[in-house]
């Protein structure tokens, strides 16, 4: 993963991979059809446990904001504790080609519904104050997505600070005090 996020998908060569990873050159196929199979099988292992995590968070929580605050604090927790990771799914799958890219797509979609179905819920109960509910939405993923872009592990705000933050800030453009 740090050979990825250090060089990047397209300067990362199958050697270099494979050393990474403890094997000769030539075993790499043994587990991956190509290069770009290795990248597609990381980038969907990593979206299915974001959003096995996602949903076990909301299991079981009715309530729009409770499930609002859940959403937010599971995906600051994956862009700060796996930075990396989350770094690689946002800016490499671009190097997938348009049917892998497709597949990873829809079930990256997953986060929109479920963030569009809480604060659909929200409104319709009066909760929340939405103007333009996609403009908020895609508002609140974008910030969310973009912490593995700019979070420094030895900067000088830890997880709880960047929670309570972006807690704050996802009230704030829902309508809420």
């Amino acid at each position: 993963m740090s050979l990825l996020y250090r060089h990047g998908f397209e300067a990362m060569n199958t050697r270099q991979l494979a050393e990474a990873a403890g094997l000769k050159p030539g075993s790499l196929y043994y587990y991956f059809s190509s290069k770009e199979d290795f990248l597609h099988r990381l980038l969907v292992d990593l979206l299915d446990e974001i959003l096995l995590d996602l949903e076990q968070n909301l299991e079981g929580l009715t309530e729009p904001v409770s499930r609002l605050e859940a959403y937010v604090r599971t995906l600051v927790r994956w862009h700060v504790v796996r930075r990396e990771e989350t770094f690689i799914a946002s800016i490499e799958v671009r190097s997938l080609t348009h049917d892998r890219q497709e597949s990873y797509l829809q079930r990256r979609d997953r986060f929109d519904l479920i963030l569009a179905e809480i604060l659909q819920d929200g409104a319709a109960a009066g909760i929340f104050d939405l103007t333009h509910p996609r403009i908020t939405r895609n508002a609140i993923l974008s910030s969310l997505t973009a912490i593995s872009s700019w979070y420094d592990p030895a900067g000088p705000f830890g997880l709880e600070v960047l929670t309570m933050d972006f807690l704050e800030l996802t009230r704030r453009m829902v309508g809420l005090k």
